[in-house]
């Protein structure tokens, strides 16, 4: 095990390379959930869209790109692949006549329940397999995480 790995948690995490070290544990483990949970091959960019627009629906192209901070013409694609394969319709805004609104599908909605059910039982397994004191400090510390990042 690398040095940069034995880091204690009592240690504050301040030091370039012990940030370097934690982003690279965080990326391990979303690589995992998202390679061994994967379903029916749906990217990761393609499955964070779609979890947005089930999660924000009826939402304008504009917004989607925003809140999953990619630009219009990458949103544009991903959109369409969705479409395409039948995830979401794009459907008349009612309050403007010229754009367009997009919401899912049941066959998108159910193939993203399927893939968080996959997700969450391979993590569920990963953190039952720890002591009871692991799992508090996993959970309070992704916790203290997510809601730091969302302070940014």
């Amino acid at each position: 095990m690398d040095a940069m790995e034995n880091t204690s948690t009592t240690e504050e995490l301040g030091t370039p390379a012990e940030v370097a070290t934690l982003y690279h544990l965080l990326t391990r483990i979303n690589r995992t959930l998202r390679t061994r949970g994967q379903s029916r091959n749906l990217s990761a960019g393609l499955a964070s869209a779609l979890w947005t627009i089930i999660n924000h629906a009826p939402i304008r192209l504009s917004a989607l790109a925003e809140r999953e901070s990619v630009s219009a013409p990458t949103i544009s694609r991903l959109v369409t692949v969705l479409e395409d394969r039948g995830y979401i319709e794009r459907t008349p805004d009612p309050d403007d006549g010229r754009a367009r609104l997009l919401v899912p599908t049941p066959v998108g909605i159910e193939l993203i329940a399927h893939t968080r059910t996959e997700k969450a039982l391979l993590l569920s397994a990963a953190i039952e397999n720890l002591p009871p004191e692991d799992r508090e400090t996993v959970s309070r510390g992704f916790t203290i995480l997510a809601d730091a990042l969302g302070k940014t």
